[in-house]
């Protein structure tokens, strides 16, 4: 697989994801949100979402490789190594964000969720559309 089309596709999930999660905020389904979409554009938060995705994803890639050998799953045996490894990187990633305050108006969310789980879950969610994303353009193209 491609490391740069996996780190796109990543992105591109990711910044899509924040879009909606923009949009759950103002139906009131994710109210602790609200504060940090509030004032902000749409595309620059979706863009810091896509870019936070992206840099964690770099920092799997180099871990898989040492750990594994590989720095983009090929096989869904390589993808289970690698989304065991890209959770436990995006927990910890993401309490990095919490406790450094990395974005203004998260802390309603953060006291509402936690920080860690979700973090770990979004990143390997993104991780598991991006691969099958890949696998299916590499089968059109």
């Amino acid at each position: 697989m491609n490391p740069l089309l996996f780190l796109f596709l990543n992105f591109s999930v990711a910044f899509v994801s924040d879009i909606f999660l923009n949009d759950l905020s103002h139906f009131n389904v994710l109210k602790s949100l609200q504060p940090y979409f509030h004032n902000q554009s749409i595309l620059k938060c979706a863009f810091y979402a896509g870019l936070t995705v992206a840099i964690a994803l770099v920092i799997t890639m180099i871990f898989s490789y040492f750990l594994f050998g590989f720095s983009v799953p090929n096989t869904l045996t390589h993808l289970f190594y690698f989304c065991i490894l890209a959770f436990v990187l995006g927990y910890i990633i993401d309490i990095v964000i919490y406790k450094f305050k990395l974005f203004n108006g998260l802390d309603n969310y953060y006291k509402t969720y936690g920080a860690g789980l979700w973090g770990g879950i979004a990143f390997v969610f993104s991780i598991l559309i991006s691969y099958f994303l890949q696998k299916h353009i590499s089968i059109k193209l």
